[in-house]
């Protein structure tokens, strides 16, 4: 009995042991779902917290995106009535452009009419110039026979001084007459020098008259050609102003149509200005090859004096053979040369440089790279064209008292070839700018 009491309290304690393990347990158990509760709330406190930032945050870029929305809306508003302004802007600006265009149509049409007035103008002169040329020409024959038929009375003169005694008195009556001939002769002389002198100097008033007309030309052409230019500016100006509008969506139809307008009367003013600088050009090319051609004529003149001059010469070797005599004669010859060394040359260089100047000006235009070739203008030299470049030494050394007629011979013979040479020149010239229609 007291045996089976000891079991019932052992198994009693062992039961109390196990209850109060499983108690402890469960209070442990208890301790941490009161911790895990502990954390939920904690979380759960921070996550409602930040919800409420994130609330607010949002609700404050709500207010600030209404704001700038409507900040927004405004200056569309505004920014269509700067638009609308600006158009209108615009629209002052192309009338007063348009105006502008008007205006400058105008100045186009009045310049026209004063190239076309210095034109006959300058052709009226060229024709006086001509006419004064061909009356110098005369006046040059005139005073060239005078001057033969005093020279011819002149040795006459000598041949009768060199006479005997007897011969002299037999013709002293011959002698008066012949001193008084010469005596009228020199006056005669001396009235067509004077006559020279005069037609001479109404030529350069005429050529003077003229190279202002030309300038006057040249002037007005650059005057017209800055025209254009502006009148292109403008038109492009006006090209830009339609392709903004075109960019701000306005009527498509109408500016597409007025822009067409504008680039076709572009094309026109380009076609117009390449017109007036190839002209200008042309001008150029005929003036330097009119003054070529003149140059070539008075080259003809000067040999045909060296000529005469050589036959002077020869004449008094054949008759008198007077050593001083010959020797004055041939100082004549070599004066003739120094005096014509450089004549027209200055004219000459003076087109050269105007043209080659104007050349460059407009190089972008095909036709003055022809022009440039055709006139072979980088190789142009007028060391070509002065008579001691082309003749002996010994005709320009003024101290020599005597050339001997092969020396005279050979001068006037280089003279004539390099003349055959400068005609030839300007032949194919004239004969390769008709080829390319310039």
């Amino acid at each position: 009995m007291a045996k089976n009491s000891q079991v019932e309290l052992i198994e009693m304690q062992l039961a109390y042991q196990k209850i109060k393990s499983e108690l402890a347990n469960l209070q442990q158990q208890n301790y941490q779902l009161e911790q895990n509760y502990q954390n939920l709330r904690l979380n759960s406190t921070i996550q409602i917290k930040e919800f409420a930032e994130k609330e607010n945050n949002l609700q404050d870029q709500i207010i600030y995106l209404q704001n700038k929305g409507q900040t927004l809306a405004n200056n569309l508003t505004e920014q269509l009535k700067q638009n609308k302004l600006t158009n209108q802007q615009v629209q002052i600006q192309i009338s007063q452009l348009e105006q502008e265009k008007f205006n400058l149509q105008e100045k186009l049409v009045q310049t026209e009419a004063d190239i076309q007035k210095y034109k006959s103008q300058q052709e009226s002169l060229i024709k006086q110039k001509k006419q004064l040329e061909n009356e110098l020409n005369q006046s040059q024959i005139n005073y060239q026979q005078v001057k033969e038929e005093k020279i011819s009375k002149d040795n006459m003169l000598k041949s009768f001084l060199h006479l005997n005694n007897k011969e002299k008195n037999e013709k002293t009556e011959l002698k008066v007459k012949l001193e008084n001939e010469i005596i009228q002769l020199k006056q005669k002389l001396i009235n067509e020098e004077q006559i020279k002198v005069h037609l001479t100097q109404a030529i350069h008033i005429k050529e003077n008259e003229i190279n202002k007309l030309e300038k006057e030309l040249i002037n007005l052409d650059q005057k017209r050609i800055k025209q254009l230019i502006d009148k292109e500016k403008e038109i492009n100006e006006i090209k830009k102003k339609l392709v903004n509008k075109l960019t701000n969506g306005e009527n498509t139809k109408e500016i597409h149509k007025e822009k067409e307008a504008k680039q076709k009367e572009l094309n026109e003013l380009k076609q117009e200005l390449s017109k007036t600088k190839k002209k200008q050009i042309s001008n150029q090319v005929n003036k330097f090859l009119k003054t070529k051609s003149n140059f070539i004529i008075l080259r003809e003149k000067t040999i045909r004096k060296l000529q005469k001059q050589y036959e002077v010469i020869i004449n008094y070797r054949n008759t008198t053979n007077i050593i001083e005599e010959i020797i004055s004669e041939t100082k004549k010859f070599q004066n003739i040369l120094v005096e014509y060394n450089e004549v027209g040359l200055s004219q000459i260089y003076e087109d050269y440089n105007s043209l080659v100047n104007t050349v460059q000006r407009y190089i972008e235009l095909e036709f003055s790279c022809k022009i440039n070739d055709i006139l072979k203008l980088n190789s142009f030299n007028l060391n070509n064209y002065k008579i001691f470049t082309i003749t002996s030494t010994n005709s320009c050394e003024e101290t020599k008292a005597y050339l001997d007629s092969g020396m005279i011979v050979k001068d006037i013979e280089l003279l004539k070839n390099n003349l055959d040479e400068l005609k030839s020149e300007l032949k194919q010239e004239k004969k390769e700018l008709i080829i390319n229609q310039i």
